[in-house]
């Protein structure tokens, strides 16, 4: 078929209201399985039945994490126990912050403190052995035996700020752990007897 013979049946292709079928084109003469393959998209686009393609595994994890994260989220915002690490880590990961154990304990003040073993009875007091309270801060800042070790006290209302920028500074943090090394090698001259 020629140029001529297109353009003398391109008036009857566009004129038809929803085209001509598929097998127009080969006059009614589909070869073999063709045919057969068409009919059965023809049917499948008319009198099919609508069905869902499951969702992939990658994103049915990634949905399950997402949910996770959210729920684990909620429950660290809501929560009563942990609010100094939250002050410094409000937001959940499932990346670690990168801390070593010495920042750990002195974050959540869990360790040799005389603060923190009152809270399980291992104290009868909270006291240092200078007779102040014995909390992170207190050996940080104030305590006379950790004098090789301190930090600049911060003012109340910026204690948050100047813990943030302890653990955001690498000189300040490995000051910290060997601050952190000596209360726990030496906590028998730190803390005062437990009488």
């Amino acid at each position: 078929m020629g140029k001529s013979g297109f353009f003398s049946i391109k008036p009857n292709i566009t004129d038809q209201p929803q085209g001509l079928p598929y097998d127009s084109f080969f006059g009614g003469a589909i070869p073999g399985g063709n045919k057969c393959a068409y009919q059965l998209a023809k049917e499948a686009i008319t009198k099919g039945d609508p069905f869902l393609l499951p969702k992939p595994l990658s994103y049915l994890k990634a949905e399950i994490k997402s949910a996770a994260l959210s729920i684990w989220q909620d429950n660290w915002a809501n929560g009563e126990t942990g609010r100094s690490t939250h002050d410094i880590v409000p937001r959940v990961s499932n990346k670690p912050v990168g801390w070593k154990r010495e920042e750990i304990m002195f974050v959540t003040g869990h360790g040799p403190f005389p603060s923190y073993l009152l809270r399980f009875n291992l104290r009868t007091h909270d006291n240092c052995s200078c007779g102040e309270k014995g909390d992170p801060v207190h050996y940080a800042t104030k305590c006379p035996f950790t004098l090789s070790w301190h930090f600049q006290a911060p003012k109340v209302s910026l204690k948050l700020q100047w813990l943030k920028n302890i653990l955001t500074n690498n000189i300040s943090r490995t000051r910290l752990r060997l601050l952190m090394r000596f209360i726990c090698d030496e906590n028998n001259l730190i803390v005062e007897d437990n009488n």
